[in-house]
């Protein structure tokens, strides 16, 4: 079959006409021998039938003019020395005027003697018609056709405009200097130009021919590319050129980075991530290389792939082409190149349910020297080996989640979220309410039941107490021993700890019951603190934080800056705000790979959309045991 990317050739042409006397008649050909001049009597398909009884009485009547050409001979011998009958397609050629001035193109057989010789051939053409004025024309018409011949395996697109051009500049010289139906002297000879058409576009794809002195032909073939298929991220682009030695300065800067990292390993979004270009430019110059056949497309060669052989390997296996070549690409360097009926042999081990790693251990594939991602590419590239997707289907719905909450397991020291201050809860000292000067607050390895509400925890941290690291120099912590690192033993370490009552009773005639519990402790401690430690002012300066004593005349407004100016902070923490959105983050990705197990999309797209491995996604979808063709959390694998 001839490739679409190549143009094909001709195997010939023929101009044909409306002769009054003989009907359709072929009038010149090329080469000789291509065509039979005439629809003749004795032909044996039944297809010549289909002609009317006015063209049969014609063709029947006298020879008439003889054709240009020595193919007007072929009639003589009715053992169809000529390639094609032009008895099975003359009604096409010279059609009815409903079809004239459009491009017709049929499929006809050879005239051969026996069925296993007869090979098809593609005619095109464009029939036209010319009317004539004053008895220019006999009947007062002039209809003709000059087409061309093709192998049926052909790709025509190419050839499309040139038959058009030729049947337009061919009417304008008919219309100027009668140069088909009235041969003149100065007019270039059609059979001339048939033959130069012929010689010049097989050769060089383009002519130029002189008709009449006022017309000529000025053809040039173009190769026709179809439209290029659709690149996405997970496409993985292989050379079929080298785009080096085609790389100058008058490339696109997008396509000369792309191709800097195009080498049948990295897919589409990791070219664009390594070139650091766009994704979509990235795409949009793949897909213009597409075009152009510079590259194709391959899926991620991953050690978890399936492959299976194609129908194709029944003809390519015996391809003399595909055995000389595969050997010296799939053997790594310094390895003995392994026979063509070993390649073959490993080729059909590659089945759908076994992954290219089993395939690597059961067949020792790598004692052999075989390059095993080389070994697959060199399958797809000549058609006969293709790759089996999994596709992920939901069935139904379990309540295990598919993306696990995410859990920082590093252990951090936080305080019960009952004693946070700024909240209603009072920070009390003993169950029974003394005040006594006793322990501090603050729980101690072994405390008893009426110690305060404050204590350790493996969740939240050091700053869900709500305390800025600025307020947390005005009291000292306790040690194991029970002694502050400053201060000495018995009563002094305790008051330096504890609340002082006094200082609480004239804080409570100032303000009511709940500025008590809410914002009395922070001016009491403040006040405690500050007569006790020497080196408060010194903490302070290090701080930044200045200790306000509010009065009750502004008891509010100065309790809530007090608040404020000894570092409470209210809401959530860093550390805590961190957790929400993983969490939050981990909800939206399930959501949209949920979205994706609808079994239209393989595995291979989810894999790089979300930029996990086989075997992370094939843990997140449950289907490490699968039970009933269907994993634990409810998925299924479509195999295809």
């Amino acid at each position: 079959m001839t490739p679409r990317s190549f143009l094909p050739q001709i195997v010939g042409l023929f101009y044909a006409h409306f002769d009054a006397t003989l009907g359709p008649v072929v009038q010149h050909q090329v080469p000789e021998n291509l065509i039979t001049s005439r629809a003749t009597s004795h032909e044996p398909d039944t297809r010549s039938r289909s002609r009317s009884k006015s063209r049969s009485r014609s063709r029947a009547t006298g020879p008439g003019p003889t054709p240009i050409t020595s193919s007007s001979t072929s009639s003589t011998y009715p053992g169809f020395a000529t390639l094609l009958n032009f008895g099975l397609i003359s009604e096409y050629v010279i059609p009815k005027k409903s079809l004239h001035g459009r491009l017709v193109t049929l499929l006809t057989t050879s005239n051969a003697s026996s069925e296993e010789d007869k090979k098809e051939y593609r005619v095109m053409g464009f029939p036209n018609v010319m009317t004539g004025e004053g008895g220019r024309y006999k009947r007062n018409e002039y209809m003709w056709n000059l087409c061309f011949v093709f192998h049926s395996s052909s790709s025509l697109e190419a050839f499309e405009p040139v038959v058009r051009k030729c049947a337009r500049i061919l009417r304008s010289a008919e219309r100027d200097s009668l140069y088909l139906s009235s041969s003149r002297p100065e007019h270039t000879p059609l059979p001339a130009v048939l033959e130069q058409l012929f010689e010049d576009l097989n050769s060089y794809s383009e002519t130029s021919i002189s008709l009449d002195g006022f017309n000529s032909l000025e053809l040039k073939l173009f190769p026709f590319y179809p439209n290029p298929p659709e690149c996405e991220d997970w496409h993985v682009p292989i050379a079929l050129v080298n785009l080096n030695a085609l790389k100058d300065d008058n490339w696109d800067i997008t396509a000369a980075r792309v191709s800097q990292y195009i080498d049948g390993i990295n897919h589409v979004k990791k070219i664009a991530e390594l070139a650091d270009a766009d994704e979509a430019l990235t795409r949009e110059t793949l897909k213009h290389m597409l075009y152009y056949q510079v590259v194709m497309m391959i899926d991620i060669f991953q050690y978890s792939n399936m492959y299976t052989l194609k129908p194709a390997i029944s003809r390519l296996g015996s391809d003399e082409t595909i055995i000389n070549e595969c050997p010296p690409y799939v053997t790594r360097p310094g390895f003995p190149y392994p026979e063509w009926p070993v390649l073959l042999r490993l080729y059909s081990k590659l089945t759908p349910g076994v992954t290219v790693h089993h395939w690597i251990e059961s067949n020792e594939v790598l004692s052999l020297g075989i390059d095993p991602r080389r070994f697959v590419s060199f399958g797809i590239i000549k058609g006969f080996l293709r790759r089996v997707h999994r596709w992920p289907k939901m069935i139904e719905r379990t309540s295990s989640p598919l993306i696990p909450v995410p859990v920082d397991t590093r252990r951090r020291v936080g305080f019960d979220e009952s004693a946070r201050l700024g909240s209603t809860t009072t920070l009390g000292t003993r169950g029974d309410n003394r005040s006594h000067g006793g322990d501090s607050g603050l729980s101690r390895p072994g405390g008893g039941a009426g110690e305060s509400a404050f204590t350790l925890r493996s969740v939240g941290s050091n700053a869900s107490l709500g305390v800025s690291p600025a307020s947390r120099h005005m009291y000292t912590p306790p040690s194991i021993t029970g002694k502050s690192p400053n201060m000495g033993h018995g009563s002094s370490n305790r008051r330096n700890l504890g609340f002082s009552s006094s200082t609480s009773a004239s804080t409570t005639k100032h303000h009511h019951q709940q500025q008590q519990q809410q914002l009395g402790r922070s001016h009491t401690t403040s006040t405690s603190v500050a007569e006790s430690h020497p080196s408060t002012s010194s903490r302070r300066a290090v701080g930044g934080t200045s200790l306000s004593h509010s009065t009750g005349t502004h008891g509010d407004r100065h309790g809530e800056r007090g608040a404020g100016n000894s570092g409470i902070r209210f809401g959530l923490s860093a550390r805590q705000r961190e957790e929400a959105a993983a969490i939050r983050a981990a909800e939206e990705m399930e959501e949209e790979l949920t979205a994706y197990l609808d079994g239209t999309h393989h595995a291979d797209e989810i894999q790089v959309r979300f930029g996990m491995s086989w075997s992370k996604l094939e843990g997140i979808l449950g289907l490490e045991e699968v039970k009933g063709g269907m994993g634990k959390k409810g998925i299924t694998l479509v195999y295809k």
